[in-house]
Formats: structure tokens, sequence, C-alpha cells
């Protein structure tokens, strides 16, 4: 048995790393563009982001009193400029936040400071939600106003002592490392995952259903091997075919994660990443029984299916199941066992604990074992299916 599946296993390895083209597309190529496009968006994000600092914000006035011109100056400096208009000019006024020639439009009360006035002061704010530089120039317009409010505040009081209640001193009780497995938590499970399944994925439908179409299975069927090791052997195969990849596409996001950490939330050196020995061997560990219950799903649906293109319709409901259900960790974090027995959903899970230095071998197990198992249904269907004649037969 083991010889025979072996002697499978190393056929389809052959076929794949013996093939130039075919071995660059799958092990290469996927590293590659992705360190190249992850280093680009990373470049991109933190271009923006200088752009937003170096962008002097344009604040029209109506109205203004000299307290909100003294607070600018005092928070911004000459990072923000102040123009005054007359109140019969508004209409243009608004008109240039509409165009970008200003980023926000600031409309005091008249009287806005004066004691003769009845009720509270009111200042409206005009800016434009389409455009990023007047949304940020709106939060920096009020925090002007904030400042004036308190300095306006501290005046009546008799002095900014008597106009402060209380301090607040924030300590981020978080640990360095713990705070850069969160920010890089936040995508690279989905990634992980998806990596996965698209390895298998590109292999996987030539597999079986490619040889289906050929012809060439029914050869293999007919040789003295049992059908079952033919099946095992071809799911091996894949499984390593998928880690590899993987892997491969993993090196590619850690090598552009020095020009990229901005995509995974930013404020971390990669020397923050402190993981051990053993985070990486329970990573891998997660990783093979996701790649397995992977290869399990698109081995059988190839089997089942009488040619590629056929595997290909059948396989893309399943891809778009497995990328919701990984980009679904992004937003939440389910609390109890429950979740982890979901296969995949649970290995995702642990994945995340696990670079958010969270992981417990009890989710852990529980995770492995659902999956192993759904990969064990699977692919007992796909031997049963490579059994029927029906099935097995050239399209």
């Amino acid at each position: 048995m083991r010889n025979s599946i072996i002697t499978i296993l190393k056929k389809e390895l052959k076929r794949v790393f013996l093939d130039r083209k075919l071995a660059f597309a799958v092990f290469i190529m996927p590293g590659l563009t992705i360190a190249i496009i992850y280093s680009l968006m990373g470049g991109m994000i933190e271009k923006l982001d200088d752009d937003a600092h170096e962008h002097i914000t344009v604040v029209q006035t109506i109205n203004m009193p000299h307290d909100f011109r003294l607070a600018a100056e005092a928070l911004y400096g000459t990072g923000m400029i102040i123009e005054e208009n007359e109140p019969t000019e508004k209409d243009k006024a608004v008109q240039k936040v509409i165009s970008g020639d200003s980023d926000v439009l600031l409309v005091f009360d008249e009287n806005f400071i004066g004691d003769n006035r009845e009720g509270l002061p009111g200042v409206t704010r005009y800016a434009n939600s389409i455009k990023d530089f007047s949304i940020r120039g709106g939060y920096m317009a009020d925090s002007v106003l904030e400042s004036m409010r308190k300095n306006i505040l501290s005046e009546r009081l008799g002095g900014v002592d008597e106009a402060t209640v209380f301090t607040i001193n924030r300590e981020d009780v978080a640990k360095t490392e713990e705070k850069a497995g969160k920010a890089i938590s936040m995508l690279l499970p989905m990634l992980l995952t998806v990596f996965l399944f698209a390895g298998a994925m590109q292999v996987g439908m030539d597999t079986i259903a490619g040889e289906k179409e050929r012809g060439t299975i029914a050869t293999m069927l007919l040789t003295p091997v049992k059908r079952s090791h033919i099946a095992i052997g071809k799911m091996l195969s894949l499984a390593i075919v998928s880690l590899a990849s993987c892997l491969s596409s993993l090196a590619g996001v850690l090598i552009s994660l020095p020009f990229s950490n901005t995509m995974f939330g930013g404020g971390f050196n990669f020397s923050d990443l402190a993981y051990g020995v053993s985070d990486f061997l329970l990573l891998i560990v997660q990783m093979v029984a996701m790649a397995l219950s992977f290869v399990s799903i698109i081995c059988l649906i190839s089997a089942l299916a009488k040619n590629i293109k056929e595997a290909g319709g059948y396989i893309a409901p399943a891809y778009m199941v497995i990328l919701v259900m990984s980009m679904s960790t992004m937003f939440m974090q389910p609390e109890g066992v429950w979740s982890y027995m979901l296969p995949i959903y649970g290995n995702i899970l642990s994945i995340k604990n696990i670079l958010m230095f969270k992981y417990t071998h009890t989710s852990g197990l529980i995770s492995l074992a659902s999956t192993i198992l759904f990969a064990s249904v699977l692919a007992w269907l796909m031997v049963r299916a490579f059994y029927s004649e029906r099935i097995m037969k050239s399209s």
C-alpha cells in the first residue's frame, strides 16, 4: 500500500516540478507578484499619508471671532490658512469647498462671543465628504473650535487651572510584540487561507478533471494499483503543492513587510514580531490541516466534474465561501469553543490567535480535530468516486 501511494505521489510531483512553466507559475510567481504588489501598495499608502501631512489646510470663515485665529495658530501654525469672507459671500465660499479650492467653511453666528445675544452661539461647518483633504480639514477645524471653547471657558472662570476639572493620563499595558501581532493578524490569516486554496486550485483541477478530459485517467485506473491508492496519492501530492505555493506567497508577504506594514495597520517594525519556533510550528500544523481540507474539497469536485471547465465552475462557489469565511475573522473574534468546531473556520481563528500570542492548546486541538474529520469524510467520498465507473469515465 505504502509503495503504491508513494509511486503515485512521486509521479504527480514530478509532473508539477519538472514542468518549468508550471513550477514557476505555482511556486515562484505568487511570491514574486505579492512582494512587488504589496511593496508598491505600501509605498502608495505612505505617499498618500505624506501628502495629507504636507497639505496646508485652507479654512474659510464668516463672522470669525479673533479667538479662533489665535487657537488655530497655536495648534497648527502655518499648517492652516484662514480666509475671512463677508456674509454675502457664503454661496461662493460653499462652491470653493465643493470644487476643492478650499477645504472647510465655518459660518459663525453674528456676535459669536458678545454679551448682547440670546441663547448659545453656534457655528456651522461645511466640508466635502468625498474629498480626503476636506475630511481631514474638518477634523482639524473641530480641534481648533474645541481649543477655542476651552480658552473662552478658562477666561470666564479666571484661568486655565480653574477650567480644568481633572487630567487624564493614558497608559497602554499591551506589549510591543502584542501590538505588532494584532496588526499583522488583521490581514495575514485571510491571506494564508486564500493562498492555500488558490495554490491547490491551480493544480487540483488538472490533477483529476484534466486527466479525465485527456483520457489519461482511464489508463491509470487499469493498472494493478488500487484506485484508493491513486486517489490518496493525488491528494497528498496536491497538499504538498498547495503548502509550497502558500509558503512562496507568505515569503512574498514577509519580504514586502518593511515597505507595506501600513497595509497591516502600521505602527510596528519587523523586529517587533517576536515569534518563536513553537509559534511557527503551530502555524504550520494549522496550515497543513487546512491544506488537507482544501485538497479534499478540490479533489472531490474535480473527480465529479467531467472536464476542467466544469470543475472550475463548481470550485468557484467553494472559493467564495472560503474567502468570505476568512474575511469575517478580520472584523470579529467569536467567543466560545463552538467556533473552533467549525471546519476550516476554526483553523483560521487558531492562526489568528497564534499571531496575537493568544493561542490555547484546547481551541487549537478542537480546530484540528474538526478539520481533519471534515477532510477525512471528503477524502472517503472522493475514494468512493474513484470506484464509480460512471463518474470516472472520460467526458
